[in-house]
This record gives structure tokens, C-alpha cells and sequence, in this order.
């Protein structure tokens, strides 16, 4: 009995044709293919004739005549070829499922676009097989290998043969592509993977083939004017099963078809590859050739009454080819604004002005590319990569400036413009930018730009932007009168004799004159005046020294030694009195004048007569010293202008230095020694640094961290660096005087007095080290290393602090008590400060001294920190928040810091930027009273992007009975963006959204 659950076969159709019956009625193949939707299909029928040929093989090298036999994986097995390939010597089943596989694909007008899509490659390989056997009467293995012979038997054509070729080197240059395709698509695309060997799989279903034959035969087919021949369908004639031999092929039917039809195709296809393979300069030439020989092909088929759909053997889709001129530059149609964008880009930024004006009209752009664009440009101008001068890069500024002002909610937009470009007229490219503009803007946009112009001319009360902005024709009279009234500063009168730069009497009275020179003397700034002035005094025959006149003037003691050991005249006074003025003027900031004053002072000691004193050639060394002492001290101060030439301020640091190692008897001060050790580590010359003496204890620190840069270049893995900076810079927070009560005969572990406690030794050994110090990696690491200490001594991980660098340092201390952590931290956060005047946009710092500020209680200080991070690290909300910015270390203490503040609200926002939302504290924080009034809680729900989050407050207020706001907050959670069933990709979009606008609201409120 049948069992009922067995499933029955499904009968076929009545229309359905197996594939046998087309051997036994050749005529068949005709009817069926001409059916409106046969069954089975064309594709369907040619995958079967090749998969049920007798002779399908696979042997080595895919070399399909050699006599072993290869199954294909998956295939059934079959019997090769014979060895004999002279003629055709198949059998007659062999011949007939040949010729109805051609036959079928000639049906298909051979579009390699559908074959490769349907077949595979090992089938592709045979159908190719069967062509180049058909077409040349004999059997040709495929691939065809160097030595292969193109000739023809008496079964074959040379015209089929030729369309063979053509047909075999097309597919061989769109073999490479599908090829990279696939052995893309096997990649493992977990990280975990990356490095773990990959089988390839590619080779066995697609041999390897080198495409330059291929590509010089296409291009020789290309310059030919021999006539091309395609197959017809009745070119084919299947053998009949009652005839007794194969019937020979109708090759004499084949169609010519003209030149531009071959090379439109042919073109089209050397396109591709050249494209895929970047070879741009040959893929435009040869897609203009492709849309020329298109164009004519079109004419030529509509001067017989055809249409392009009817062309026999080009299959050139229209969209894909002029995505190709567009890719080459070449298309004709009228390019957008985004494509235009992406061309300047390639273009050396040509034209980029124009189109970011244009986008100012439109909008069209995303205003994360345009920054990113002016990124560019300022980086290869200041790296000579673009040869434009820098008023290409304030116009870019200037034009994304304008776009913000229409962007809601973009603060801080021009922060860094004006400062930036203070020297290049920076004002009047926002007015041109604005002219521009002006004529296409609504009223509502117009406000807006007169409200930037009002505030930008206030802010930095400039009377000549106000003159520019007259031509804009954006104010009326009245308004332009009240503006300049706002900006017109008060002016104060001043009396006649205060104007006077020196008072004069008419008295004769020798003393009044010589007090009148005396102050001219204390109040010049230039060195030939100096001198004048003395010559003047030394004529009233002074009772006492000229250099004594100011008692101000001091000099270093080494140079007043000498001086003082020179012969009283006018050499000692002009050099004491140019000295103290410089020193007197590097004060004062003016360090150009001080280095003039010297530099006359040095000019003055090698003068001819003066060489062959001892004591001057000593005094000319010890004022070149100061120079140098200068300089420096005017290099730390300009740091971020770099004023000076680097390079050479380094090699004559070395110079003095190396004057310690030779037998001189002068040598320069420590003080000059020890800023020229500290340049030269800002200068990442460590190894300079390493070979000076380290018995002096001025240079001890600096010594010691040389050595450390030197063993993080060495350092390997997890091994620890010197410890010798960690011991040194610990020692100086020992609390050996506190239990004393900082007597000054105290002793300890650490020393034997007062002057070991912690604030004095950090005062007078740290902080002079630390005030000098400017390259970024050496504030990383005296960040890192007293980051470390505070953690130690700290011992509470909830307020540990988080940096780089932090896992180099030891990660215990003995005896922590006799440690002031007070210390610490004060040196800590005056660091952080400090290096932040620097290199104010460095996230870890600004994060780590939020951790500071929170660990020391200061809440607020805290936040501003933490959001100061954020905001520079999404460029001014202008870039979407990344998780390597605001992790959940720093997200947690974000939310412990509004807690702290009262800001309840405030910090259930904060909770969804977690990686997984913590409800508990959510619902903890909304069930609190917020004690702040910047923490109402309706002011942020356009923040809020979870819906749990949403349904909870509608349901907190439904309890309240607060309608209007349940109403307010149900109204947010029906937006489309907050559905339930977007996509990720909306659900992304939204929450980027919102934290970008909850981000302003907490600048606006701790920053501003």
C-alpha cells in the first residue's frame, strides 16, 4: 500500500519540451525558442546541451584536448576528446548538442552580458570550447595557449574563426574582473581573520590567463578595415538522426556588420577592463572612441529603419557608458553640483570657489565635506603639496562659514576664522561671500546674515568692517548710524604735556641737564642712542660708574665679574648698560630688541683693536651665550608661531654645550646650559642630550627623561622604561617635613631640611623644567607619569585617571603615606592648563583633566572639560560622535558629574549614549527632583531617541497628571524617524541627530 505521506511527482506541463526531443527534431529548437514564454527557457536549454555533452572535461590547465580526463566537482563523469585534433572527429550526438548549444547562444545574439550572469565559468569555458572547434573544424583546447596555431580545416571558416577570436579575448578581459570579484567576495571579513591564510578558491573555476594578448588583438581588430562577420542563426544546422553524416555548417549566411558596430563593442569592452584596472589616461581615450563609434553606428542603423534595440552584435548599455564618460570626465550632459565637487577634488580644486558658492544657494552639499575639503586644501598648502597661495584657503573658510550661519545650531563656526586669517583681509571675504548670496535669500536667510554681520562687528569692534559692510546695501541708514555708535570708542582727553616724550626746561643749570640725559638714557631702546647718550655723560666727568644710573639694570654674575675686572671706561658702561636693558627688555616680551642690543654689544667686542684682549674675546663668548639664552627663551614663548629657524637654534645649542667638554677656562652659565638642554629635548634631540654630564643636578631631569624617549624607542612588547625620571620626579612630592611641622632641622627619608618638602622641591626643581617644556610627546609624558602617581597615591578607582601612555609607569609605590597627593595634583592640573595653551584640541587631555577636576570634587569644572572633549572631537557637532571619543569610561563620569549638579535630566539623556543603556540608573534619575533650573525636563526630549526612555516619561507624567507635557513627549515619540521599524540606518541617523543637539545645549550652557 502507498503511504499517503510520501509526496507524488509533480507532472509536467503539456508545453514542456524535454531537451532530447531537439535531437530528434532538429527543426524543433526554432518552434520553441520562438514561443512567447518557453519552457524550458533559452538559458535553461543551453546550460543543458553543455552539461550533457559527452566530452566535458576538466584536466589540467584547463587544457580540454588532453587525453586524461578530470571530473568537475559536482559534475558527472565524462569521457574525454580524442587525441587527434585534425578535423572534426566527433561523434554524431557530440556534434548535434554542439551545434544546438551555439545555436541557442546565437539566439541570445552571444551578449556576454547574459552568459556570464547564467553560466558559470566551467561552462562558460565549453561553450567557448565548442565555438573555437565549430568555427576552426577542429578540436581547440581552451585556454588558448602561446603556441597556438589559428589554423583552419576544411570543416571550419575563417570567418567564424575570426568571430571566435573576438568573442574568446572579449571574455578573457571581463575573466580578470569576475575573477577579483569572487576572490573579494571569499574573503573572511571578521577582524579575527585577517591574517589567517585563505584558500584559493578562484582557481578552481577560473584559470589564469594573462589579458595582454588579449588586449593587443582587440586593439589590432580595432585598426583593421577588414569586413567582420557575426553568425546568423540559420548559420547553424543541426545533423538530422536520419542522415548518415554531419551536415556541414551554413557559414556562407553570416552577417556583415559595419566597422563602428564591431569597434563600439569591442571599445566598450577594453573600457571596463582599463577602468577596473586604473589605467584612466587609456580607459577616456578609448570611451570616446566608444560614444563616437556609437553615435555612428545609431546613424547607420537608422538609415535602414532600425532602432538601437536591433542591433546584431554590439550590446552597449547607454546608462553604464555614460556613468563611464562621467567617471573619465568626458560626459556631455550637464554635471551636478555633488559631481562637480568631486571633480575639483581630483582637479588640484579647481573652480572650488565657484561651486561652494553655488552650494551656498542650493545647499546641496553636506557640510561635513565641505569642512573636510578646507581641511584639505589648508594641509597641502602648508605641506607645498598645492602650489595656491593662502587666499584660496580663507576664501574655502570663508564660503563654509556663510553655509553655517544657515545650518541651525552650528556653534563656534567661526572660532578659529578670524584669528586664523587676521593678516589676509578675512572680513572681506565673508563680504564677497555674502554679496554673492545676498540676491537669492529669503528674508527670514537675510536676518540671519545681518545678525552674523552685527554680531562679528561688535565682537571685534572694527570700524573699517563696519565701511565694507555699507556695500552689501544689507542695513538701512538708520541701522548702519546705531551700529557705529555701538562700536565708537570714548575718547578721553589728554592734556598737551602728557603727549610730550620728553620734557624739556630752558634752565642752564649743568645738574638739570645731566638728570634730563640720565632719563633719556634709562628710557632708550636703541643701541646707537645708548652709545650717545654715554658720550655725553662721560663728558660731565661723573663721579660715579654710568652703569649705576638705573639700579634696575641687572646682569648675570659671571659677566658682571668680568666686567667688573675690566679697566673703568666707556666699554665697561655701554656693555653693563646694553646687558641690563636686554635683560630689562626680554621681560617685557620684546625679544628682537633685546638680540639688536646684544648683537651691537657682540659687533663691538671684535672690533680690530679689542682682538688681542683676553677679557674681551671672553666677554664677545658670554654675549653670544645671552643671544642664544634669548632666542630660546623667544622660541618657548612663540612656540606655535615658530619664528625662528629651528634647525639652526639646535646646532648652536649643541655648540654651547660641547664648549662644557673642551679645556676652555670659561664656560657658559647653568642656567644657559640647562635651557639649552631642554631646547634640544623639545627639538626630539635625545641623543644630544644623553652625553651631557650628569653630575650637574640642573641636568639631571633632563637627562633622565632623554633616556626614557630613548627606551620607548627600544621598548618591546609590555617591558617596563627607565625608572630613573619615575624615582626622580617622586622623590619631589616626598612629605618628609609634614609631621614636623616644617622645621627647619628636620630629617627624613627623603633629605635633611625644609627644603625637601614637597612644595619647595617641586618649585624649585619641576616647575622650571615643566615651564619650559613644549613638544607634545614630552607633555605626554609628564601628564602620564604624574597621572600615574595620582592613581597610586589616590588608591580609589572610581576617580583613577585615564590617558595614554599611563601603562608605562610603575604601578606601586612604597610607602604611599609620605607622599603629598595635594602636591600632586596641583602640579597636575597647572600642567594640563599649561599644555592645553598649546595644543588645546588633544581629547586625552582634555579628558583627563575632566578626571582630575571630578576627582578633586569640582563638578562643573568636570563637565566643561568632558563636553569641551566631545565637542572638539566631532569638530564642533559637525562630524558624527564616535565611540573612540565618548567611551562608556568617560560617558559613566559624565553622568556622575550632572548627578552631582542636580542635573537629573541632564543625565538620563547622557545614559543613552551608552553602548547598552543602564535603565536603572535612567529610571533612578527621572524619579529624582532636579534641584537646577537649567534640568527642565521637557527642554530636552527632542534629545532623547530611545522609546523605552519615552514610554517611561509618558507614563511618569500620565502619573503626575501633567497632560500638556505627557502630550508634549507623545507627540516626540511619534516622529517617523523614532519608528520602531525603520532600518538601522535611519535609527543611526536619528540618534546622531539628537546627540549632535544635545551636545550644543550642553556647550551653550558650560562653555559659553
Amino acid at each position: 500500500m502507498d503511504d499517503p505521506l510520501k509526496p507524488k511527482p509533480v507532472p509536467l506541463a503539456a508545453e514542456t519540451v524535454l531537451w532530447f526531443e531537439f535531437l530528434l527534431d532538429p527543426e524543433l529548437i526554432t518552434k520553441h525558442l520562438r514561443k512567447p514564454s518557453p519552457d524550458p527557457s533559452a538559458l535553461e536549454l543551453l546550460t543543458q546541451f553543455i552539461s550533457t555533452t559527452p566530452d566535458i572535461v576538466v584536466v589540467p590547465q584547463f587544457d580540454l584536448t588532453t587525453p586524461e580526463p578530470t571530473a568537475i566537482p559536482g559534475a558527472p563523469a565524462v569521457v574525454g576528446p580524442p587525441q587527434n585534433t585534425e578535423g572534426l572527429r566527433l561523434s554524431r550526438k557530440q556534434m548535434a548538442l554542439k551545434v544546438l548549444a551555439l545555436k541557442v547562444a546565437t539566439w541570445l545574439k552571444w551578449n556576454l552580458d547574459i552568459l556570464e550572469k547564467n553560466l558559470s565559468i566551467p561552462k562558460q569555458l565549453f561553450l567557448l570550447r565548442d565555438l573555437c572547434t565549430i568555427s576552426f573544424g577542429k578540436c581547440v583546447g581552451i585556454p588558448l595557449n602561446n603556441e597556438f596555431q589559428a589554423t583552419i580545416t576544411p570543416d571550419g571558416n575563417e570567418k567564424a574563426a575570426k568571430f571566435a577570436l573576438t568573442f574568446y579575448h572579449r571574455w578573457v578581459l571581463r575573466l580578470q574582473i569576475l575573477k577579483d570579484i569572487a576572490l573579494k567576495a571569499a574573503r573572511p571579513t571578521g577582524m579575527g581573520n585577517m591574517f589567517v591564510p585563505m584558500e584559493p578558491m578562484h582557481q578552481f573555476f577560473a584559470p589564469d590567463i594573462s589579458p595582454q594578448p588579449s588586449i593587443e588583438f582587440l586593439q589590432e581588430l580595432c585598426k583593421s578595415s577588414e569586413p567582420f562577420f557575426v553568425f546568423a542563426y540559420e548559420t547553424f544546422k543541426p545533423p538530422h538522426p536520419n542522415d548518415e553524416q554531419n551536415v556541414p555548417q551554413q557559414f556562407d549566411s553570416m552577417l556583415q556588420i559595419s566597422p563602428a558596430e564591431l569597434r563600439t563593442q569591442v571599445y566598450f569592452d577594453l573600457v571596463n577592463f582599463y577602468l577596473y584596472t586604473k589605467q584612466y589616461q587609456l580607459a577616456r581615450e578609448a570611451v570616446n572612441e566608444c560614444r563616437r563609434y556609437l553615435n555612428l553606428t545609431k546613424a547607420d542603423y537608422e538609415m535602414i529603419g532600425k532602432n538601437p534595440k536591433q542591433f546584431v552584435f554590439c550590446h552597449v548599455n547607454e546608462d553604464e557608458l555614460e556613468g563611464y564618460l562621467l567617471a573619465c570626465g568626458l560626459s556631455a550632459h550637464s554635471q551636478t553640483l555633488t559631481e562637480r565637487f568631486n571633480m575639483a577634488q581630483l582637479t588640484q580644486y579647481k573652480d572650488i570657489v565657484d561651486i561652494l558658492k553655488l552650494d551656498n544657494r542650493t545647499r546641496e552639499l553636506s557640510l561635513v565635506n565641505r569642512r573636510i575639503v578646507e581641511l584639505d586644501i589648508e594641509g597641502s598648502i602648508s605641506q607645498g603639496i598645492l602650489k595656491e597661495p593662502r587666499h584660496l584657503e580663507m576664501q574655502v573658510a570663508a564660503l563654509n562659514i556663510i553655509r553655517c550661519i544657515f545650518d541651525e545650531g552650528n556653534i563656534f563656526a567661526s572660532v578659529d576664522y578670524f584669528e586664523k586669517y587676521a593678516q589676509l583681509g578675512c572680513f572681506q571675504a565673508l563680504t564677497e561671500g555674502i554679496a554673492d548670496i545676498l540676491p537669492h535669500c529669503t528674508l527670514s536667510e537675510r536676518n540671519l546674515l545681518k545678525q552674523f554681520v552685527i554680531e562679528t562687528i561688535i565682537k571685534h569692534q572694527n570700524k573699517q568692517w563696519l565701511q565694507e559692510t555699507q556695500q552689501l546695501n544689507l542695513f538701512s541708514a538708520v541701522e548702519m548710524q546705531d551700529l557705529e555708535q555701538q562700536i565708537q570708542e570714548e575718547e578721553l582727553p589728554q592734556p598737551p604735556l602728557a603727549l610730550l616724550h620728553e620734557w624739556k626746561f630752558n634752565s642752564k643749570m649743568l645738574r638739570i641737564e645731566i638728570g634730563s640725559l640720565e632719563r633719556q638714557l634709562i628710557s632708550c631702546t636703541n643701541a646707537n642712542t645708548v652709545r650717545k647718550l654715554l658720550v655725553k655723560l662721560a663728558a660731565t666727568n661723573p663721579t660715579k660708574p654710568l652703569w649705576t644710573v638705573n639700579p634696575s639694570w641687572e646682569i648675570a654674575t659671571p659677566i658682571k665679574s668680568l666686567l667688573m675686572s675690566m679697566q673703568r671706561g666707556f666699554l665697561q658702561d655701554f656693555a653693563y648698560v646694553l646687558l641690563g636693558k636686554a635683560r630689562e627688555m626680554t621681560a617685557k616680551g620684546d625679544f628682537v630688541g633685546a638680540v639688536s642690543m646684544l648683537s651691537v654689544l657682540k659687533s663691538e667686542t671684535q672690533r680690530p683693536e679689542l682682538q688681542n684682549s683676553s677679557i674681551i674675546s671672553k666677554l664677545g663668548k658670554l654675549v653670544s651665550w645671552e643671544i642664544l639664552l634669548i632666542q630660546i627663551t623667544q622660541c618657548l614663548d612663540e612656540w606655535n608661531h615658530k619664528t625662528l629657524d629651528l634647525q639652526s637654534l639646535g646646532n648652536r645649542c649643541k655648540q654651547c654645550l660641547s664648549s662644557l667638554q673642551t679645556n676652555d677656562n670659561i664656560i657658559p652659565r647653568i642656567e644657559i646650559i640647562e635651557s639649552c638642554a631642554i631646547m634640544l629635548l623639545n627639538l626630539n634631540d635625545w641623543n644630544a642630550v644623553v652625553m651631557l654630564d650628569k653630575r650637574l643636578p640642573q641636568l639631571e631631569l633632563v637627562i633622565s627623561f632623554a633616556n626614557t624617549f630613548l627606551d620607548m624607542e627600544k621598548m618591546k612588547g609590555p617591558k617596563k622604561i627607565c625608572r630613573d625620571v619615575w624615582d626622580l620626579v617622586l622623590s619631589m612630592f616626598l612629605n618628609t617635613a609634614s609631621k614636623r611641622g616644617g622645621s627647619a632641622g628636620a630629617s627624613g627619608s627623603g633629605g635633611g631640611s625644609s627644603r625637601n618638602s614637597p612644595c619647595l622641591a617641586v618649585s624649585t626643581g619641576l616647575y622650571p623644567f615643566l615651564k619650559r617644556i613644549r613638544h607634545q610627546m614630552l607633555f605626554n609624558l609628564a601628564i602620564s607619569m604624574l597621572g600615574k602617581i595620582h592613581n597610586i597615591l589616590k588608591d580609589d578607582p572610581n576617580h583613577d585617571l585615564n590617558g595614554e601612555y599611563m601603562q608605562l609607569w610603575p604601578t606601586s609605590i612604597s610607602n604611599p603615606m609620605g607622599y603629598s597627593i595635594r602636591s600632586v595634583c596641583e602640579t597636575l592640573h597647572w600642567l594640563l592648563t599649561e599644555a592645553l595653551k598649546y595644543y588645546p584640541q588633544t581629547i586625552s587631555w582634555l579628558k583627563m583633566k575632566g578626571d582630575l577636576e571630578l576627582a578633586t570634587g569640582n563638578n562643573e569644572a568636570a563637565m566643561r572639560c568632558y563636553i569641551n572633549a566631545l565637542i572638539t572631537g566631532t569638530d564642533y557637532c559637525n562630524v558624527p560622535l564616535q565611540r573612540n571619543v565618548a567611551d562608556d569610561y568617560i560617558i559613566r563620569k559624565m553622568i556622575r558629574c550632572s548627578s552631582n549638579l542636580g542635573c537629573h535630566m541632564q543625565a538620563t539623556v547622557l545614559c543613552q549614549f551608552l553602548e547598552e543603556i543602564d535603565y536603572g540608573i535612567v529610571f533612578k534619575n527621572l524619579t529624582e527632583k532636579t534641584s537646577n533650573y537649567t534640568d527642565a525636563m521637557d527642554a530636552y526630549y527632542s534629545c532623547i531617541w530611545d522609546t523605552t526612555l519615552l514610554e517611561f516619561i509618558i507614563n511618569l507624567h500620565a502619573k503626575k497628571g501633567e497632560h500638556s507635557r505627557k502630550l508634549e513627549a507623545i507627540a516626540v515619540m511619534g516622529t517617523l524617524e523614532l519608528n520602531a521599524n525603520n532600518n538601522e540606518e535611519i535609527k543611526r541617523e536619528a540618534a546622531s541627530i539628537r546627540k549632535s543637539r544635545f551636545l550644543r545645549a550642553l556647550a551653550k550652557q558650560y562653555l559659553l
